[in-house]
């Protein structure tokens, strides 16, 4: 069957700053209207730009600068839980005239923003947290004028890095940005690269450093994949559903710039027993996978290991730690690690139709939405959804159709 995805909220995400620093309008086509993008698109016009939205199309015009700065909204942004805007949006603090203050709702509150704040700072910027320490809501000051060496941690997650390369070519000198720990998400630094090239301007990516050239994005178009982290969910139902499931658009893994493409590779090893008796998978590159990922092991007859997966806990929700729990009500067998989880083939005797909670995690109300294909549960809150995959539960009812014809 033929099941529709989402178009890229990581694309969109990227393509929305992209433009807001472009020197001329720019048109987003296919873009994703979600939650997210529509608190970056505020972000956007409290600076002072404008975000248009037609059928399939964003307008967007820049917002005006003085000497390349932008002008300070008068008040607070709120962005909800979206990490992209403001991680992406703390960056732009390094070109805007005055206090960007950036806040988010309970669970944003939560979220690390620390390294990014500490490597604004190298740059010029002054953070001043305004309740906990290391998290929003934070206000941010440019003081000094910007530097162009940069060291960040990209342990945690590589959204610092790219909102950082994305302002780089803005900056008089360029930026040239080193990263230290273990890195994670490395795909999605590649699909920022990607992007900023066809807007205009090529970084430099080597295994811990990223060079930016000072110039001008200039691009009138850009253009957002179907999504992967999307057809994830889709293609994990199929495999759970025992059904084919095809995804129109999808650009193939190794032309696409979404990481998430390796899933098509994932779940080809899910259709063979394993060499060694055991499913192994490394998240480090590809941490939004493992919801779908979890949710199709559930109904393998063989172990599965997930590691590579630490930086899962510090997204919408602890991700390890929600699956394990909730999904565990239901009898399945998940060992928690530090890095990832053990699954257990089989199921024991859970609670009889649970609510499972989300955590208002759209990756876990989907997941849970994909083990309920084969399971009576309930999912709390969830059209929390919206944040990524608005359609979701249509496309699930279609599965749930196909797997009771």
């Amino acid at each position: 069957m033929r099941l529709v995805a989402p178009t890229s909220k990581s694309m969109t995400q990227r393509a929305l700053v992209l433009a807001t620093l472009a020197d001329g309008p720019t048109r987003i086509v296919d873009p994703l209207d979600c939650d997210d993008a529509r608190h970056l698109s505020e972000l956007v016009r409290a600076l002072g730009g404008r975000v248009t939205a037609t059928e399939g199309i964003l307008e967007v015009e820049p917002p005006p600068t003085e000497r390349g700065q932008f002008h300070a909204p008068t008040e607070a942004v709120f962005l909800g839980n979206a990490g992209t805007a403001v991680r992406f949006g703390a960056g732009l603090s390094l070109l805007v005239e005055g206090a960007l203050t950036i806040d988010g709702d309970e669970h944003m509150r939560k979220r690390p923003l620390g390294p990014l704040v500490e490597a604004l700072g190298q740059l010029g910027v002054e953070g001043r947290y305004l309740e906990t320490p290391g998290c929003p809501p934070v206000t941010l000051v440019r003081r000094t004028a910007p530097g162009r060496r940069v060291r960040i941690d990209g342990s945690l997650s590589s959204q610092y890095a790219s909102g950082l390369m994305m302002v780089g070519p803005r900056l008089p000198n360029g930026l040239s940005i080193h990263l230290e720990g273990a890195v994670v998400s490395r795909p999605y630094l590649a699909m920022t690269a990607a992007m900023m090239a066809r807007a205009g301007v090529a970084p430099r990516l080597s295994e811990r450093d990223i060079e930016v050239t000072s110039g001008r994005y200039c691009a009138s178009e850009l253009v957002v994949e179907a999504d992967w982290s999307g057809a994830a969910f889709l293609l994990a139902g199929g495999f759970i559903a025992g059904t084919e499931v095809e995804v129109p658009g999808l650009m193939p893994p190794g032309t696409s710039l979404q990481g998430d493409a390796a899933f098509a590779d994932m779940l080809t090893q899910l259709r063979q027993p394993p060499p060694n008796g055991t499913y192994r998978f490394d998240l480090t590159n590809a941490p939004d996978l493992i919801a779908p990922l979890v949710a199709a092991c559930l109904f393998v007859d063989h172990p599965t290991v997930i590691r590579g997966a630490a930086h899962t806990r510090i997204k919408e929700s602890d991700r390890v730690a929600v699956l394990a729990t909730q999904l565990g009500r239901l009898g399945f067998r998940l060992t928690v690690h530090d890095d990832g989880l053990d699954i257990t083939p089989g199921r024991d005797r859970g609670e009889p139709n649970p609510l499972l909670d989300p955590d208002h995690d759209h990756r876990m109300a989907m997941a849970f939405g994909l083990v309920s294909l084969r399971a009576a549960l309930q999912v709390k809150n969830p059209s929390c959804v919206t944040k990524s995959f608005p359609t979701f539960w249509q496309r699930l009812a279609q599965l749930s159709q196909a797997l009771h014809d």
